[in-house]
């Protein structure tokens, strides 16, 4: 009986590690590698000669040191998180179930046996159908962001910390019966389910954002239209006053001061979506109010970027934003604010550019620090994770006192664009 509960003790470590990465979406071979090393250790609980209740804590300690230090690797504390909850709950589950059906002593060990064979491929099983439901990559950015006093990521670690502990507590506390057991399972499933659906709300939530930005981006580039229109009549009606007093100087000044203006909009006009040409403006215009300058220089029309509209605007609006925070406070803005966007190979570089007062801040940067007064420190996160995602780079380097900050995104060759 003994050297069953031992056998069924690195078998259930195994496949809660495997469960954990699988949900994660972990490539299933070195999933299966970082499984069975998992399950291997645990086994070998039993040469500390340690009763099997104590063997199953010592077991549990072992998954969270394990899973936690993988996933450092990444770097991302909410895969760690979600990784060790995962983990302990199904740990927690399998070995509610494998403690209780070991202790119904009216049917044979052999039967126990298969009972417990056959309820840790049911899970597997019952896993496998709930695949489709889990969450896409990148799920970990619809709670980085979003709220300033990042309550929504807090609220999740508290979500998949009372998951992992509600199914874990009972095996620890080495309370087993049918019932209990039952609501291990319930626990399992359903807050499994629960946390699936809490994802896919917050994604659809984050959807009608996108949309709405984008909608406003529209609207403000109407604004930007419309605008242009009124100053055209404008300017029109004003050269025809001059040309009828025979000013020629005086026509010619102005046109020179219109020119001016027309390269500026001019800049904009080689981008493909019009929403990302009036975040642009916006930001020009912002900056323009600060009285620091905003020179654009657009090599590449953004048709071929792997990243939608709204993604592409999140990176730039990022960046921008940025850079208008650190110009304002400076008592020299005569460099302003540069931003070129170019194509490299396969790759469309975003750099922007200005005169800061920090060091390089790229250099000791960590997720909710920022020099800057009234900032957390989420933007550059939130931009390097998006970035990521599609196999892109966002880096900062120093020259002098100008810093530039550098999104390097894949381009889709196969899109029609230039």
């Amino acid at each position: 009986m003994l050297i069953v509960s031992y056998v069924f003790l690195g078998i259930g470590a195994a496949v809660s590690c495997f469960l954990s990465f699988w949900w994660l979406k972990v490539e299933k071979r070195l999933n299966v590698i970082r499984s069975c090393i998992v399950g291997m250790l645990c086994g070998l609980v039993v040469c500390l000669n340690l009763n099997i209740q104590m063997s199953r804590v010592i077991c549990f300690l072992f998954l969270i040191t394990y899973i936690a230090i993988v996933m450092q690797v990444g770097g991302r504390a909410i895969d760690m998180v979600a990784a060790v909850s995962l983990a302990c709950g199904a740990f927690g589950m399998l070995q509610m179930t494998i403690a209780t059906l070991l202790q119904v002593t009216e049917i044979s060990l052999f039967f126990r046996v298969m009972l417990i064979v056959i309820g840790v491929a049911g899970i597997i099983v019952l896993f496998g159908r709930m695949s489709g439901e889990f969450p896409d990559e990148g799920w970990q950015e619809l709670f980085v962001d979003t709220d300033s006093k990042k309550k929504s990521m807090r609220g999740l670690y508290m979500i998949l910390a009372g998951y992992g502990l509600s199914l874990a507590m009972p095996v620890i506390s080495g309370i087993y019966s049918i019932s209990v057991l039952l609501l291990e399972w319930f626990t399992f499933l359903g807050g499994l389910k629960f946390i699936n659906l809490l994802i896919l709300s917050r994604k659809e939530k984050m959807t009608l954002l996108t949309e709405k930005q984008y909608r406003d981006d529209m609207q403000t580039y109407m604004s930007v239209i419309r605008s242009q229109r009124h100053d055209y009549n404008f300017h029109v009606q004003t050269l025809h006053g001059l040309l009828l007093r025979k000013d020629y100087g005086a026509c010619e000044e102005y046109l020179g001061e219109l020119l001016k203006d027309s390269i500026s909009m001019n800049q904009l006009l080689p981008l493909e979506d019009a929403a990302i040409s009036a975040l642009i403006l916006s930001f020009q215009s912002k900056a323009a109010q600060s009285g620091i300058r905003m020179e654009i220089d657009i090599e590449n029309d953004l048709s071929q970027i792997v990243t939608n509209v709204y993604e592409t605007n999140k990176v730039i609006g990022n960046l921008l934003q940025n850079a208008i925070d650190e110009t304002e406070v400076l008592p020299d803005k005569s460099y302003g604010i540069k931003l070129s966007i170019l194509k490299r190979g396969e790759f469309c570089i975003i750099n922007v550019s200005n005169r800061t007062l920090y060091r390089n801040p790229m250099q000791d940067y960590h997720i909710g620090h920022s020099e800057k007064n009234g900032h957390e420190g989420i933007g550059i996160a939130s931009i390097q994770a998006l970035v990521a995602r599609y196999g892109g780079v966002v880096y900062s380097r120093m020259e002098k006192d100008i810093i530039f900050f550098v999104a390097k995104l894949p381009l889709q060759l196969g899109k029609e664009g230039s």
